[in-house]
């Protein structure tokens, strides 16, 4: 297994990559959440007893409710008891956003999770508590649906996910490589996606197999990655969450749109979405896509961007 201490910030920066910045397929496609709307990524540091730094933490719209996503994301068994752990996340978010709150815990490495019970309760003296909580194995996920999708931020983690009959881990982290590098991305988001699924892939592989299966020099070399990680421990990961926070609102903007009007002349509008640089003025459309009466004056809003 090649995951050492030393791996440790670029697992949890590659962690946030792909969880924080592209919320929503995240929560669609490994969560399975259907039909939701991101509204807003929330301050992910509690205070509690101690402070604590939680995964994920998203502000979401149902079909039928406003309500907190939290997640959190662990690469073997939690040293501390999860039930207990999510009793006091449960606790403190319900308090903060008198929302309800919906919880899950994703495990990596295929081993962890197994005697997870998914809820903390008990019932003495008059006085009754359940928490459940959704518990999620990557490996119980099947990889091969999830690489057919082509979705950039689901991508690092498909060397973890159940390969197809007959594949062994190695064929299947060879073609979890392959899917990632004909994906349409960038070259530079190409670089991050890569170095990000070598992390995880090295969770259960050696460095020198993982590496050989890289394109050279994407783990030492890859400026791109080594710029992320100094910009993560710099500025919490603005830049390189930057690009899947527009990403995620727009994705947000077009579905709504498409749950009221004609969904072809919908997507129309996304390469326009797409040239708006400013997040803040993505999440002022989105809140416009929210109270528009017709497609018509949701353009007319857009163009005065």
């Amino acid at each position: 297994m090649w995951y050492t201490t030393s791996m440790r910030q670029r697992y949890d920066n590659a962690t946030k990559f792909v969880t924080l910045g592209h919320p929503k397929p995240f929560a669609e496609h490994i969560l399975e959440y259907p039909n939701l709307i991101v509204l807003a990524e929330l301050a992910t540091e509690q205070i509690t007893l101690k402070t604590h730094h939680t995964d994920s933490t998203l502000k979401v719209q149902f079909p039928d409710e406003i309500a907190i996503l939290h997640n959190e994301v662990q690469t073997h068994d939690s040293r501390e008891p999860m039930p207990f752990r999510f009793a006091g996340y449960n606790g403190f978010l319900i308090r903060e956003h008198q929302l309800n709150v919906y919880c899950s815990v994703l495990y990596l490495h295929p081993r962890a999770g197994l005697n997870d019970p998914g809820f903390y309760a008990y019932r003495r003296h008059g006085c009754a508590y359940r928490h459940q909580y959704r518990v999620v194995r990557l490996i119980e996920i099947d990889g091969e649906s999830i690489l057919e999708l082509q979705e950039p931020g689901l991508l690092p983690f498909t060397p973890l996910m159940k390969p197809p009959s007959g594949m062994n881990s190695v064929q299947w982290l060879e073609k979890c490589v392959d899917a990632t590098t004909v994906s349409s991305v960038t070259s530079e988001d190409m670089n991050l996606l890569l170095a990000a699924l070598g992390i995880f892939g090295g969770l259960i592989h050696d460095r020198q197999l993982i590496e050989q299966r890289l394109p050279e020099g994407i783990m030492q070399e890859s400026p791109f990655f080594q710029e992320y990680v100094k910009e993560a421990e710099e500025r919490g990961l603005e830049r390189g969450l930057e690009r899947g926070r527009r990403t995620g609102t727009i994705d947000s903007i077009l579905t709504l749109l498409s749950d009221q009007f004609q969904p072809e002349a919908v997507q129309a509008l996304k390469p326009r979405l797409e040239t708006i640089e400013d997040l803040k003025r993505l999440k002022e459309l989105l809140r416009a896509a929210h109270r528009a009466q017709s497609l018509e004056a949701f353009t007319q809003d857009m163009q005065r961007s």
